[in-house]
């Protein structure tokens, strides 16, 4: 068995390569944050850095506003408390046996059930509570936009067990280090950072850090708030034992490290990783991201010096530069209504540039503000007011249309955070509830299928989009197109099965479920509808039969309408 100082030493050489790996990616990084997100202290900067100014480098603010609002957009779109966001499945479809009591469910979805059906919808609600309670939702825009702008983003989600809740933190891309698994996914987190001695203390207890520094009482009772630096490394073990059942022995280590002197502080484990690691898009031989913001970034360079440019030439353009005698040295007045007296005009102090052109300068910078704001998909999240500020009427097909060109647009993108950030998040906070026995338990009935994993279904607007244009045009189309030739030939009209093309379309719409009939209720309301139908044809027909019997006194005729309902017959 391996030593603490040995597992320590491990774990720094293993940081050492890290660094190495993500070192080149750091330089452009902090150009990003200088000047696309210069409200992020950047990577090489201290802890000195901490409140300090901003942005003074920044001409042009284009960058800025445009990753701003693609985070706002892209956030709104798909995670929102005001909305249902998600829902969850089990699409698996169910094989008995014939001599089975289940065979009538043979061929369906295990979660057209009831009872399975009913747990799926409990489960959520406890989920949506969860992330209520959690700050999700008011860090889910600073995952973003370290997402469109440094192009990696690190969450780590833990349990507050005190309050019982759950909380997504968002660690700086410096204090960050990633590896991947032979399938391209980030199994392996590195954190390297500070903490506060109270922090410290609250984490791992007096005692501990008494242990691992002998001076930790005296620093603490000096000042609580000193920091010292600390490793946390989350990885695969490699010698998991599923027979065994202890903190240290779980499929994903946890080891924490003191820096300043090299002390193991705490080492544990988690059935799944305590961080996760979303990649805005990635290159095949890159571990990390790169984002609209690396593209852009020409453009942006551009763009500043554009406008640096033009701010020089505005301010020489209102206030030039002077030429004049030196006997007007401290007599020349130029403030509002000022007069400088010379013998005369042509002693006369004089603008010694001339001639200076903006419009050049200014169409230069707004054609590279918008090649920004197509990088970071600007014109597709205000598609509806700028038709409104052109005056273009659009129609509803129209603005679906648009709604789902921009989804396709964007659907890699939203791809890569479903499988990244949003499923292995939903899996976390999931297993988190279930172990502290806040979800339900499932339905025996669900136990015994053992019927694969709980899918996660997004309803997102940006998700619906999708969804509208790729399903609902493909049935509206079709109907369009076989609904001429239905007048020539009826019978092709028997292809179409209207239930499922009807729940397909309403799907599609973002149309509850829930407030769908089910197959048994559809099946007794079409009954109905079928005996009504059949007793207005009956009444009918006794209408007619009345309006056609001989007048009063005459008797009715054996083969007439009448004679028939009333049942004579010819001898």
């Amino acid at each position: 068995m391996r030593s603490d100082e040995d597992k320590v030493k491990d774990i720094n050489n293993t940081l050492k390569v890290l660094q190495e790996i993500r070192r080149p990616f750091e330089g452009m990084i902090d150009d990003i944050l200088t000047y696309i997100y210069h409200g992020r202290r950047k990577v090489k900067d201290g802890t000195q850095a901490k409140g300090q100014k901003t942005g003074t480098q920044v001409y042009d603010g284009t960058a800025l506003g445009a990753a701003n609002l693609l985070t706002d957009g892209f956030t709104g779109y798909t995670i929102s408390k005001s909305f249902r966001w998600f829902a969850y499945t089990l699409p698996q479809r169910m094989v008995f046996p014939r001599y089975s009591g289940m065979r009538q469910w043979s061929g369906k979805r295990v979660d057209s059930i009831p009872e399975i059906k009913a747990w799926l919808e409990d489960a959520e609600e406890a989920m949506y509570s969860a992330l209520m309670a959690s700050n999700l939702y008011d860090i889910a825009p600073e995952i973003v936009r370290d997402a469109v702008t440094v192009g990696t983003v690190t969450v780590n989600i833990e349990e507050d067990i005190k309050n019982s809740r759950v909380i997504f933190r968002v660690p700086h891309f410096r204090e960050c280090y990633v590896a991947e698994n032979y399938f391209g996914e980030v199994d392996t987190h590195y954190r390297d950072y500070k903490l506060t001695l109270k922090q410290l203390k609250e984490k791992f207890g007096f005692e501990t850090m008494k242990e691992a520094d002998t001076n930790f009482k005296d620093k603490y009772d000096k000042n609580m708030h000193q920091e010292m630096e600390v490793v946390h490394a989350c990885y695969p073990r490699e010698d998991y034992d599923v027979q065994k059942l202890n903190k240290k022995n779980k499929p994903y280590a946890s080891i924490w490290v003191l820096k300043p002197g090299n002390k193991l502080l705490l080492e544990s484990g988690f059935d799944d990783s305590a961080f996760l690691t979303w990649r805005w898009r990635k290159n095949n031989d890159e571990w990390y991201g790169r984002s609209p913001a690396w593209d852009a970034f020409i453009d942006v360079m551009t763009a500043n010096q554009a406008g640096r440019t033009n701010l020089i030439a505005g301010h020489k353009m209102v206030e030039p530069p002077m030429v004049g005698t030196s006997d007007l040295r401290g007599q020349v007045n130029i403030g509002p209504k000022g007069w400088t007296w010379v013998k005369t005009m042509d002693r006369a102090p004089k603008p010694l540039v001339t001639g200076i052109q903006l419009p050049y300068g200014i169409e230069m910078q707004d054609r590279y503000r918008d090649a920004i704001k197509d990088h970071f998909h600007v014109d597709f999240f205000l598609m509806l007011s700028q038709a409104v500020a052109q005056k273009v009427e659009l129609t509803a097909t129209q603005v679906i249309e648009m709604g789902g060109e921009k989804a396709a647009i964007l659907g890699l993108r939203i791809g890569k955070f479903e499988t990244e950030f949003l499923n292995p998040a939903h899996d976390k906070v999931f297993h988190i509830e279930y172990r502290a026995k806040r979800i339900p338990r499932p339905p025996d009935i669900l136990l015994d299928l053992a019927g694969g994993d709980i899918e996660t279904e997004y309803l997102g607007p940006l998700a619906q989009a999708q969804k509208k244009l790729f399903k609902s045009q493909g049935i509206t189309q079709g109907l369009d197109a076989i609904g001429g030739i239905s007048e020539i030939f009826p019978e092709i009209l028997d292809l179409i099965n209207p239930d499922e093309a009807g729940k397909e379309l309403l799907i599609s719409r973002g149309f509850p479920q829930k407030a769908m009939n089910s197959p048994n209720k559809i099946k007794k309301i079409r009954q109905l509808r079928q005996q009504k139908q059949e007793l207005m044809e009956e009444i009918a027909i006794a209408e007619k039969a009345a309006r056609s019997a001989p007048a009063a006194g005459k008797e009715v005729s054996p083969d007439s309408p009448l004679g028939e309902m009333m049942g004579y017959k010819e001898e």
